[in-house]
């Protein structure tokens, strides 16, 4: 019986016994060139770590170039229905992305136009419009250009606050007084005999003449202007000199800074 396990089979074709296992002596012999018993199966602790590493790698290299090599085979010997097939597989996948890229499409359009567009030219509208009540921008317009000279001292702060609260009246959008922005919180007072002969603009020194600058309609606010016995006719009683020019465009310069409130907060509708 010979060493190593074998299969004792008889080529007779007629009652020749079954094939029999033949079990090994309890002991292995190695011969000289045994792969068992090379060093390279004999690796051990990191070296065969870095071992089994290096047949991963190897063996992912041939693997993954097979798959692209078989890959291109399969397109250059695939058969006219198969590639028919493929070419139907991607014009699928095309429209999907032409379905998808119209999708995006409408939803960039629906943020730029409709009701969102709407509200936010809406919120510039409004964004301009307090600019121009709260005067920190610069304004141009139709309007009138009114001269006041006070030769003769007689032109008190509530005369010119009456004509600018008589400006608002008429429609007036802006106003300036002597290079001085009026808005909500401008104020006016007579100047000290200490001080010189003049007004107080929110307690800047003001003096004869006065240029009030307002821009709306032209015609409304000068009539409002000669209404009889109204700002003009009181201060030519005062002893001032009037000039009032309408103008088809008219330029205010003058802004002031804005101010943060320090108590008021604005309050959400009920």
């Amino acid at each position: 019986m010979p060493e190593d396990r074998e299969v004792e089979a008889t080529r007779d074709l007629g009652d020749a016994p079954p094939a029999q296992l033949v079990d090994p002596p309890a002991k292995a012999r190695h011969e000289p060139g045994d792969y068992h018993a090379s060093s390279l199966w004999r690796w051990s602790g990191p070296t065969s770590i870095v071992g089994g590493l290096l047949f991963a790698i190897l063996g992912w290299l041939i693997v993954a170039g097979g798959i692209a090599q078989s890959h291109d085979d399969a397109l250059a010997n695939a058969r006219p229905d198969e590639l028919v097939q493929i070419l139907d597989s991607l014009d699928a996948e095309n429209d999907l992305l032409e379905t998808e890229k119209r999708r995006l499409t409408s939803e960039v359009g629906s943020l730029t136009s409709g009701s969102r567009a709407a509200a936010l030219e809406e919120a510039r509208n409004r964004e301009e419009s307090l600019e121009v009540l709260a005067g920190t921008s610069r304004v141009r317009g139709p309007g009138i250009r009114m001269v006041i000279r006070d030769s003769s001292g007689g032109v008190l702060a509530a005369d010119i606050l009456d004509t600018v609260q008589e400006l608002r009246d008429a429609g007036a959008e802006s106003i300036e007084v002597a290079e001085r922005r009026v808005i909500v919180n401008t104020w006016f007072a007579d100047a000290q005999e200490s001080i010189g002969p003049g007004i107080l603009i929110s307690g800047e020194l003001r003096t004869s003449p006065y240029t009030v600058l307002a821009i709306g309609d032209p015609e409304t606010l000068a009539t409002a202007m000669e209404i009889p016995g109204g700002v003009a006719d009181t201060l030519r009683t005062a002893g001032a000199e009037i000039s009032i020019d309408q103008r088809e465009t008219l330029t205010i310069e003058a802004t002031v800074p804005l101010s943060t409130p320090e108590y008021a907060e604005p309050v959400e509708p009920a």
